[in-house]
Formats: structure tokens, sequence, C-alpha cells
């Protein structure tokens, strides 16, 4: 398959001249650069995206739903123990759709709540990463492209218009997995037509987000390929629009029975997956970064089965292929895989933190 994601100087000057040529990669330079200083980064997962609640109590306020699937509410003390512990960024999940109307107006309480929270981020000091989780709306059918970009365009005008003159250490983020949802396709690569749909939409993501004026116009974004997949058609298929300050985010859960199934494997150990992710941070890096391209693990994690030492092990292989080629990584931190206790402010798993935060 032709690998269509960015063009080397070559192309480039012949689309862009070779003036805009030299601005363009000396603008994907920067990106690298400022990519390198976000450091080690955590999810504050399952709390802004929870979903589903009005299906049981119709009656429901917007701000019920940060305590939904269990977690506290977000305060300041939560993200001052992420960046005592050493982490430097924190992605914000956030799901937009139960808190939409037929017009697609976001409720004002519920963007106020997603502000205070990325206030408080920003006020420990961490890069915050903000994005559209859960979007049940966002479904891969290409028969409703029209429709759905309609909505994807203005849900994002309007975050863009909250926080437009925020500074660079906020990061928007198109889109986490976009998929066909319950289909044989969901976790693979995708088809043409899909992996087609997705760039259409990463294209309008970063016109509207740049549209919007103030600081957004030079914001770090970030893009992902199909269903957010780390294999190589999807990557492969991935477009990356001609802006200097775009990041491609990227998830890895390897090998599924250790990482994510909670009654599988307890051991990863193996040749096939130490291939499997080398493979996979090598393509990052020969598809991306040496074209200075930035990339972001932004999901990744394993977990708990009372398999500490197993976990410590993966993890560490996992850093050591990722900061190979400079790719910081964000663990999914809720549920079975949490390592801050967020009623405590303590850490559930210390030595996996440390692993993460050890540069």
């Amino acid at each position: 398959m032709k690998r269509n994601i960015v063009w080397g100087l070559g192309g480039l000057a012949v689309i862009l001249g070779f003036a805009g040529a030299a601005f363009l990669l000396a603008g994907r330079t920067r990106a690298i650069r400022f990519v390198s200083r976000m450091g080690a980064g955590i999810n504050l997962g399952n709390t802004l995206d929870s979903t589903g609640l009005r299906e049981y109590r119709p009656d429901a306020g917007d701000l019920e739903y940060e305590t939904y699937w269990g977690n506290p509410e977000a305060d300041a003390k939560t993200f001052f123990a992420m960046k005592e512990a050493g982490f430097r960024t924190v992605r914000i999940p956030v799901t937009w759709e139960d808190h939409l109307d037929e017009s697609y107006h976001i409720s004002d309480l519920w963007m106020y709540r997603v502000q205070e929270v990325v206030d408080m981020a920003l006020t420990a000091d961490l890069y915050v990463i903000l994005d559209l989780h859960h979007e049940e709306w966002l479904d891969l059918k290409v028969e409703q492209s029209e429709e759905i970009e309609r909505e994807f365009t203005a849900v994002w005008e309007q975050i863009a218009a909250c926080f437009r003159d925020y500074d660079e250490r906020l990061l928007f983020e198109s889109m986490n997995e976009p998929r066909l949802r319950d289909s044989e396709v969901e976790w693979t690569s995708g088809t043409e037509e899909m992996r087609a749909m997705v760039n259409d939409l990463n294209a309008a993501f970063v016109q509207t987000v740049r549209a919007s004026g103030g600081g957004n116009r030079t914001r770090y974004l970030l893009v992902c390929p199909y269903a957010s997949n780390h294999e190589t058609e999807a990557m492969e298929g991935l477009v990356v629009p001609d802006d200097g300050r775009l990041i491609v985010s990227v998830h890895m859960y390897t090998p599924y029975s250790f990482c994510q199934k909670e009654d599988g494997d307890t051991e990863w150990d193996t040749a096939e997956t130490r291939e499997k992710v080398a493979k996979a941070f090598y393509e990052m890096n020969e598809l991306f970064v040496e074209r200075r391209i930035p990339v972001i693990l932004t999901e990744f994690g394993c977990v708990d089965k009372g398999n500490t030492q197993a976990r410590v092990a993966w993890t560490n292989y996992y850093m050591e292929e990722a900061r190979r080629y400079g790719i910081p990584c964000i663990w999914w931190d809720c549920g079975a895989y949490a390592l801050l206790d967020r009623e405590s402010k303590t850490w559930k798993f210390p030595e996996i933190a440390e692993v993460l935060t050890n540069e």
C-alpha cells in the first residue's frame, strides 16, 4: 500500500514551493522539541468521559456524569499528585454527546465544568490534552459522513471558542479511536473508505480550530489513524495535513490478554510480544518521527492481576522502546489500570509510576 502520510522534502517542495516546504519542516522541528518537553503522561480516565446516565435517570443533571462510572470528582489535589510524582502531562478524556442539544449546542454547565478541570490541571503546571472521547454518534458510517462531520465541526467550534486564548500547554486531540462500531473491522485497520473518512474529519478538525483564531492559530493539535490503531495499515493510511504543529496520537495495548483482559494472562514476556511492540515503535518512528512529525502514545497500560512484577517489567520494556524514538507515553489510569488512588491521592503502584516518570 502506498504510504501517503507525509511528503519528503522533495514532495513538499513540489506542492508548497521550497520556501513553504522549509517553513513547514521548521514548524515540525519545533513540534518535535515541544513534545519532548511533555514527558510522561497519565489519563484522567472514566471521569469527564462517562456516558449513559440518562438512559437510567432521564432527569440526571450534567454534573452528575463525572462520578457516574465510580471515580471521584476531579480536584486540584489530584493534579498536584500527578505533578509531584513526576508526570508532566495529563490527558483529559471528555464525552460531549450527553451534553448536546438537538442543534449540537454544548450545555453551558458542562462546558464550564470541563474548563474548570482543565484550569486545575494547568495550575498544577501540567500539559493538558483535551479530546472527544466516547461519542456514539462519531461512528464511521460512510453513508452518514456529511451529517457526522457537521456535528463534529459544531462541537469543535465551541470547544475552540471556549479555550481560544489559552496558551500552548493546552492541546486538542481530534478524536478517540474513531471506528465503525460493532463491525468485523471495528478493532482492525479499517477499510480504505473508513480511513479516508478519518482523514477528512482530521482535516476538518484542524481547519475548524485554526479558523477560531487567538491561541488556536498555533495550538498543537493531535490527529489519529483509524481506531487510533498502531498497526501498519492504519498508520500508513493516515494523512497528516500540511500544518507544522500537528502530532500523531496512537494507542497500543499489546498483548491484549495481558493488558486488557482481567482474567487473561499474568505474564507477557515472549519473543513474539517483544517483536510486536518493537516493530510498532519502529514504524511510528519511520512513518512520522523521522519526517519530523511527533508521535504520542496517548493510551497504553495493563490491568492489575496481582502481578506487579510482570507489570513493572512490561512497562519498562514499553518505555525503553518509546524513549529510543522520543515518543512520550500516557498511561490509561482508572479501574483495574489505576496507579493513582484518587480518593487518598496516594499511588497504588508507585513502582510502575516510577518507571513511567524515570527519564
